[in-house]
Formats: structure tokens, C-alpha cells, sequence
């Protein structure tokens, strides 16, 4: 296997650096290619995203998304959604009950790597909105909060999403 089919686990790797850099107490959540590794006709049931996060009380559900395109976000590949619906439909629902909920998307430039943190009603207005199969990078750079990257080892700094999370407590 070619190293770019480990982008999106690569992705996965920075993030558990930078949830350990942050702090914060996490899982990651297993899937059906985790789960296959080990035994060979695994199938798990559909999964909210890729982990379980929680700092001072506040449940965090976070799916990470990378792509190498340098236009833009493909939000499908053929006819199935690059995010699934139930993936967003979680989202939305942690949110409902109190916690927070991500979807981290990366733009993977070779030495210019950005990721970006989306709530759910901004993934789901995304789609909603789409007439076509993707979304221009631009839009994800306006929705979106940039996560400022950390060096050695590449991560990113969460805290601003945990600013983030007390100003929109603080709205409601």
C-alpha cells in the first residue's frame, strides 16, 4: 500500500498528539477497518466519528476528514458522502444534549498542512447548499476555525476550540 492511503490516519495520528497536548481526556473510536485488522469478516455498527473527547465536564465528539485535493473539499466520492449523514445527524445530537462536536478537516499540502474545525450545522449547511460534488477550499476558510499548527511533532492547538466552546455556552 502507497503512504498516501495513511493520509486520513496520519491525520488521526496528529490529532491524538494534539489532544494529548491540550489535555483533554480521549478515545479514539474503533471502526470497521480498525476492527478488521484483527478479524476478518468484522463489521461494527456505524460510529459517530474517530473520537471521544471531554475537558472540564464538556463532552466532544471530533470526525477528522483530510484531502489532498488543492481546490477543493470533495464532500462525495461517486455517490457516497465523503461525511456521512449519521456522522453529522451525532453530531447534532451530542449538541442538542449539552456537549460539542467537531469535524476536522485538513487541507494536505505537501509542507502547508491547514485543518480547519466545522460544527455539525456547518457541515450539514455544506451539504444542504452543495451544487456540486465538492466545496471550494474558500468556504471551509470562511465557515471554518483554522487550527493553528504546532511543530515536532506536527499537531494542532485545540485550546482555541475550547475558547470557542465557553463563548457559545455563554450565548445560550
Amino acid at each position: 500500500m502507497k503512504a498516501n492511503n495513511y493520509t486520513g490516519k496520519n491525520f488521526e495520528w496528529e490529532i491524538r498528539k494534539s489532544l494529548d497536548t491540550v489535555g483533554w481526556w480521549w478515545f479514539r473510536i474503533q471502526d470497521t477497518n480498525d476492527v478488521s485488522r484483527f478479524v476478518k469478516k468484522a463489521i461494527s455498527e456505524k460510529q459517530p466519528g474517530d473520537f471521544f473527547a471531554v475537558t472540564e465536564g464538556m463532552p466532544i465528539l471530533i470526525e477528522c476528514k483530510t484531502s489532498r485535493n488543492k481546490t477543493s473539499f470533495p464532500l462525495y466520492y461517486n455517490k457516497k458522502a465523503a461525511v456521512p449523514e449519521h456522522q453529522i445527524q451525532y453530531g447534532i445530537d451530542i449538541v442538542k444534549e449539552g456537549g460539542q462536536s467537531w469535524f476536522f478537516i485538513r487541507k494536505d499540502e505537501t509542507r502547508n498542512k491547514r485543518a480547519f474545525a466545522l460544527t455539525p450545522d456547518q457541515m450539514k449547511l455544506m451539504y444542504d447548499s452543495a451544487s456540486r460534488k465538492s466545496v471550494k477550499w474558500s468556504v471551509i476558510e470562511t465557515l471554518g476555525i483554522e487550527l493553528p499548527r504546532l511543530p515536532k511533532p506536527v499537531r494542532y492547538d485545540l485550546s482555541i476550540l475550547l475558547n470557542t466552546m465557553r463563548t457559545i455556552q455563554n450565548d445560550d
